[in-house]
This record gives C-alpha cells, structure tokens and sequence, in this order.
C-alpha cells in the first residue's frame, strides 16, 4: 500500500517549486524580453509590472506551501536525521521567503514610488533611482530561481 501522507505532501511540495520555478522562468526569460521587444519601455513596463505583483502573490502563496509541506516532512519522516543536506534545503526555502516578502513589502512600495514619468529623460534621478530598483528585482528574481532550483534538488 502507497505512503499516501508522503506522496500529497511530496506532490504540493513539489507544486509550490513548480509554480516559482516555471513562473519564474516563463515570465522572466519569455514574456518579457518579447513584451519589452513589441511595445515601447513604458507601455511594457505598465502591462509587466502588475502582471509581476500579482506573481509575487502567487509565489508567497507557493513558497507558504512549501513551509508547511518541508515541515510535514521534516516531523514524519526526518526527525532523526541530522543532514547539512536538510539545513540547505530550510536555508534555500529561508532565501525564497525572504525575497518574496521583501519583494512585496519594500521593493515593490518603491518602485512604485519612485516610478518615472513616461516623458522623464535618461538622466531623471527618479528614472537612476527606478533602473537601481528594476536591476535589483532582476537579481533577487534570479537568487529565488536558484534557491528554488537546490530547494528542489534536496526535496
């Protein structure tokens, strides 16, 4: 007979890694780089950005799931292993909390802020200020995908 707990709470585990991995990869590496190639930068960036909060949302969403799931996991079947392989594997869902929560409760907050005028030069300081902003979002994107990625090798 199947271990039913252990494959549900395998299979959202791995859903929840599913949705910010592909999501991830979908929006990042095909959406917008053909978004951004078809319409001028500030009409790709008004239809991309909200299109982005809503899939940080979904991301919080997916990486609650996987908390819950990794806890299951850890307290039925893993209470008496001691592994770094564990560690990591808390350590890169630790990493993908925390970007998403900063990404929804601090950077998101100024970006929108700091937003500039769709006339505003290149060398508008609320424009400097975005770029510094957008540049970040790509790389806290990127370290989220990583740490998806080794959450994922450890399952």
């Amino acid at each position: 007979m199947p271990n039913w707990l252990y494959i549900v709470t395998h299979t959202f585990y791995l859903l929840g890694l599913a949705v910010w991995i592909g999501g991830g990869v979908i929006l990042g590496a095909l959406v917008a780089p053909a978004l951004f190639r078809a319409l001028p930068r500030h009409q790709a960036g008004s239809i991309f950005g909200p299109i982005l909060r809503r899939f940080s949302r979904l991301r919080l969403a997916a990486v609650v799931v996987m908390i819950v799931t990794a806890a299951i996991k850890h307290w039925v079947w893993e209470t008496h292993v001691i592994s770094p392989w564990i560690a990591i594997r808390w350590l890169a869902l630790a990493v993908m909390a925390a970007i998403v929560l900063y990404e929804l409760f601090g950077l998101e907050r100024a970006m929108e802020a700091t937003r500039p005028d769709p006339d505003a030069t290149d060398d508008d300081p609320r424009r400097a200020r975005f770029m510094r902003l957008h540049k970040r979002s790509e790389s806290l994107m990127k370290a989220g995908l990583a740490s998806a990625v080794v959450a994922l090798l450890l399952s």
